[in-house]
């Protein structure tokens, strides 16, 4: 079988994502009536389900803890699944320490790395429009999922966080059978990790502790190593033997193993069921939400379906006189994501206008940085003012945006 070289693959990528029948890997979430900020049932919601690979996070989402289906869930490794045959890659993960292809491991790594880009500028677009989310990851990088969960609640997300677990021996032999595998070692890595740093070292209780707006489904980590249904080890996807479990786990020496689990899994249920029907508590998002709703009422529809409109509202008096919607642009302000500047106009008066700095790492693709505009500002785009040198316009990342900036990281990458 030939090779796909770099450049090819950069083409390739290129006239796919420029054609209209594969758009919909890159498309921004569209406002519908359903999906308006006005009938969001879930605003400023987030649940991070951790696992080691193999560990059932899908299933038990979806089957055990029924999170409500307006959750949109997050896992950048699915698009190597849509992605890669299109472009004739393997989806067997090549490992040059294992002997394996070295110039298709770094092939795949490098397509991966694009497509978790991609993935990124859609979660911010989500996030922008706060839409509940659910990331499905590993999870074996405990500070680094710590400083993105401490992210987004400090933007307005209340967070809920499950941690499943299986043996190391499951997680490499359910790798084995995926269509889209990773290898032994790589596997076997992840799962150790996790076993020490998530499992052992109770990483996430300890991280997350002092946490606000942070809930732990259930105060002990999951482990979906039973059918609860009939109380026996799993035999699917593959089988669960005594000899793969700890003392403590194995129902061959501990007969309370299975009511543990069970007991584990009705904590999670219950406690999701409440943080899921409870309004947004996280005092952030609920300043958000009121501003975001008083700017669509106020503008007419046109404007507040998206947080960043809150930067736009500003260059408008009638908008910096509501309340609401000048306190969520303020705390959009105070994050960092965006600067209230205040600049003396011709008449004296001191004019706010919303900008976005750099140091904002969750914001960044969600609201974008200042523009200068040479004689433009907002409010000449609305008729508001005559044109004043110096100041800066803030707009909205558009379609356009997200697919300028992913072309820039296939060139990039590539």
């Amino acid at each position: 079988m030939s090779k796909l070289s770099f450049e090819r693959l950069r083409d390739m990528i290129k006239e796919v994502m420029l054609s209209e029948s594969y758009s919909h890997l890159l498309e921004r979430p569209e406002f519908l009536d359903e999906a308006s900020i006005l009938k969001n049932k879930y605003p400023f919601k987030a649940i991070y389900i951790f696992g080691p690979a193999g560990a059932g996070k899908g299933h038990v989402s979806e089957y055990l803890l029924n999170i409500p289906k307006d959750f949109q869930v997050s896992n950048p490794d699915e698009r190597i699944e849509e992605v890669f045959p299109v472009f004739g890659i393997s989806m067997k993960f090549a490992n040059s320490e294992e002997g394996g292809d070295a110039e298709l491991e770094t092939l795949q790594q490098k397509s991966r790395n694009i497509l978790q880009g991609a993935e990124r500028a859609h979660v911010a677009n989500l996030i922008s429009i706060a839409n509940p989310l659910v990331f499905d990851t590993t999870g074996e990088k405990v500070q680094k999922m710590a400083k993105r969960i401490q992210a987004i609640s400090k933007l307005g997300y209340d967070v809920a966080v499950f941690m499943i677990n299986v043996p190391t021996e499951a997680s490499v032999e359910r790798d084995v059978k995926r269509k889209r595998t990773v290898g032994k070692t790589r596997t076997t890595d992840i799962s150790q990790k996790y076993q020490k740093d998530v499992v052992q070292h109770n990483g996430y209780y300890n991280a997350l502790e002092s946490m606000d707006n942070v809930t732990m489904l259930s105060s002990e980590i999951y482990n979906n190593i039973f059918n609860l249904g009939t109380g026996e080890l799993l035999d699917k996807p593959t089988v669960i033997t005594p000899e793969m479990l700890p003392d403590d786990l194995n129902p061959e020496k501990n007969p309370d193993a299975l009511k543990k689990e069970k007991a584990t899994m009705e904590e999670a249920i219950k406690t999701l069921a409440t943080w899921v029907s409870t309004p947004v508590e996280n005092p952030a998002g609920q300043a958000l939400l009121k501003g975001m709703r008083s700017l669509v009422k106020k503008s007419g529809g046109k404007l507040g379906q998206n947080m960043n409109d809150l930067v736009i509202a500003m260059a408008n008096p009638e908008f910096q006189a509501d309340e609401a919607i000048l306190a969520a642009a303020e705390h959009l302000s105070s994050l960092g994501g965006a600067s209230v500047i205040a600049r003396k106009a011709k008449t004296g008066d001191v004019e706010k206008v919303a900008g976005a700095s750099q140091d904002a790492p969750y914001l960044q693709q969600a609201i974008r940085g200042k523009k200068e505009l040479g004689g433009s500002t907002v409010r000449d785009m609305t008729g508001k003012t005559g044109p004043r040198r110096g100041l800066t316009q803030e707009e909205s990342l558009d379609y356009d945006d997200l697919l300028v900036a992913i072309r820039e990281v296939l060139a990039n990458e590539l």
